[in-house]
């Protein structure tokens, strides 16, 4: 496929813009739960960024599926783990994004949202390193 090898390096950077993105927005919301003078732009920044975090994981994941089920078919096997973390990484965001129009109201939602995006946060970075293993 012309393009081909390049094209499995595109999963890997997103996955690595995902997760850059994912601490740079799990520190904003850090940030809007502080007492400090910057909280509610800090509050904003992060409700906007949510949403294009979480689509950017989706694609990603799209991307992952893609480039092993159509381009590098012999990573199969050995990329099982990585899909998996990846599907429970996209799966607590998911969470997280379900849960994030209830944060203000809800407080049982104030508790369990910063968890959830903080353990798909962890997991990115794991993540990053069982895909490093699947680098061509």
């Amino acid at each position: 496929m012309p393009g081909g090898r390049l094209s499995l390096y595109l999963h890997p950077l997103g996955g690595l813009l995902a997760v850059t993105l994912a601490v740079y927005t799990a520190t904003l919301g850090f940030r809007a739960r502080l007492p400090r003078r910057d909280a509610s732009t800090a509050r904003r920044r992060h409700a906007m960024l949510g949403p294009l975090l979480w689509a950017l994981v989706v694609l990603n994941w799209v991307a992952g599926l893609v480039a092993v089920r159509r381009l590098e078919p012999s990573l199969a096997e050995a990329s099982q783990g990585h899909l998996i973390v990846g599907t429970l990484i996209l799966t607590l965001f998911s969470l997280a994004a379900v849960l994030s129009p209830h944060v203000p109201v809800d407080r049982r939602a104030r508790a369990v949202h910063p968890i959830l995006g903080a353990a798909a946060v962890l997991l990115g970075g794991y993540q990053i390193f069982l895909g490093l293993q699947l680098l061509p």
